[in-house]
């Protein structure tokens, strides 16, 4: 899961509902295995579905705090903390990345993990020792935006650091529910196929054109949060990158837990 020549290749995992870390469902098993690729990485930038601002801005703090940023599920989960370090000096050199390439910046020092974050990273690094920053999304701009910000931070694959976009694969919330134990709807498998083509051949077009394009978009992404993270994932791989499948599973009917990573082949 990591190019030898060209640094560590970012990846897009599904973190389904804050519920996951308490199920017994294939997308944990995934995560909770994936950690282990990764022993000698010096931090993780996460581009989290859960956190929107006016312009992508980074978190700066020590030690974040543990968002429970979800309403009505378990009393085990507001219990949950994931005390991950930060890296105020990595998410300053971030912010200088994005700058650079023309894009403005800000930086929170405030703002701690929020679910998109801490759900599946405490399955891949249950010991919390490896720091962790994050970049927000941005919901009003439009998909290519995301592919740039993604490629004006690709140089921290070669510096030790993995970026991971963390949303939903299929993610159709605002049009349907959870429906436990119910079958995967034909729409959903229809995007869900076409979503998996496109990331196979790399195709920015197709991808960043997913409104127009693809089957079904307004109901397996009624909203863009749960897509952007990863068209900041494949920006990152740099231009030319083509995806590859690293997980695939539903959950509670219609959410896609696909999970890809991206690099451009030698």
């Amino acid at each position: 899961m990591a190019g030898k020549k060209q640094g560590l290749s970012p990846i897009f995992v599904s973190h389904g509902a804050p519920t996951l870390p308490l199920e017994d469902i294939p997308a944990r098993k995934f995560l909770k295995g994936l950690g282990s690729h990764y022993s000698n990485i010096k931090a993780v930038l996460c581009i989290s579905a859960h956190w929107a601002t006016s312009i992508p801005t980074v978190n700066a703090v020590e030690r974040p705090e543990t968002i429970h940023d979800f309403y009505g599920f378990p009393e085990e989960l507001y219990q949950m903390e994931y005390p991950a370090g930060g890296d105020p000096e990595l998410a300053e050199h971030l912010a200088e990345l994005i700058q650079s390439e023309g894009i403005s910046c800000n930086i929170d020092v405030k703002r701690g993990l929020d679910h998109g974050a801490w759900v599946p990273l405490m399955l891949m690094f249950p010991n919390a020792d490896i720091p962790i920053i994050q970049l927000s999304i941005q919901n009003h701009l439009n998909p290519f935006r995301h592919l740039e910000l993604g490629r004006a931070i690709k140089d921290l694959r070669n510096e030790g650091v993995l970026i991971v976009g963390s949303g939903g694969a299929v993610h159709p919330l605002g049009y349907a529910g959870f429906h436990f134990g119910g079958q995967t709807d034909e729409w959903a498998i229809d995007f869900d196929d076409w979503l998996t083509d496109a990331v196979l051949q790399g195709d920015e077009n197709l991808l960043t054109n997913y409104r127009n394009l693809a089957p079904y978009p307004e109901r397996a992404h009624p909203y863009p949060d749960h897509y952007m993270p990863l068209l900041v994932a494949f920006g990152a791989a740099g231009k030319g990158a083509k995806g590859k499948v690293i997980h695939h599973s539903w959950y509670a009917g219609d959410l896609g837990m696909a999970a890809y990573s991206f690099q451009v082949d030698e």
